[in-house]
């Protein structure tokens, strides 16, 4: 049964940013800090991931803990679990030489978990699992071509 809370229940993210020059940025998040970068060819200093690879990765972390979450809640014995994003950006968006967005055009999130359970439970981990990630939901929102693939058991069928 799913319980719908009354209220909203808003919770703050926050960062603050400062430039280091040659397109390297530092993020405080909390007590961490968290660096972007450019690679050389463009004019960065290729000392950390771009800021689009760090969505890529958050995408990969928000997942990873939904899907624990949701497990838990189905009962269910999780063991291993391995992310793989792969999206592609249109970089004349950002160029600013084509009337296309600067986002990713296409995401593809490769899922690989060993976890028991039957195909029904499966199923269920699956559908909660996507409804209920907020960074799937903000690419999907954003109109970006997403396919999640999910692998079942250590060889990943």
């Amino acid at each position: 049964m799913s319980v719908v809370a009354a209220q909203p229940q808003l919770k703050s993210v926050r960062a603050h940013g400062r430039w280091q020059g040659r397109m390297r940025t530092e993020s405080q998040v909390r007590s961490f800090t968290v660096a972007s970068d450019e690679p050389e060819a463009v004019g960065g200093t290729d000392t950390a991931p771009t800021p689009m690879e760090l969505i890529a990765g958050a995408v990969n972390g928000c997942l990873t803990v939904v899907i624990e979450t949701v497990a838990a809640e189905l009962g269910l014995t999780l063991t291993a679990l391995e992310t793989s994003s792969h999206a592609h950006m249109d970089v004349r968006g950002f160029q600013g030489t084509a009337e296309v967005s600067p986002h990713f055009q296409d995401f593809l999130l490769t899922l690989t978990l060993d976890i028991d359970g039957d195909e029904v439970t499966r199923g269920a981990l699956r559908r909660l699992s996507e409804m209920r990630c907020p960074a799937v939901n903000l690419v999907r929102d954003a109109g970006v071509d997403l396919v999640i693939d999910w692998r079942f058991g250590r060889d990943g069928t």
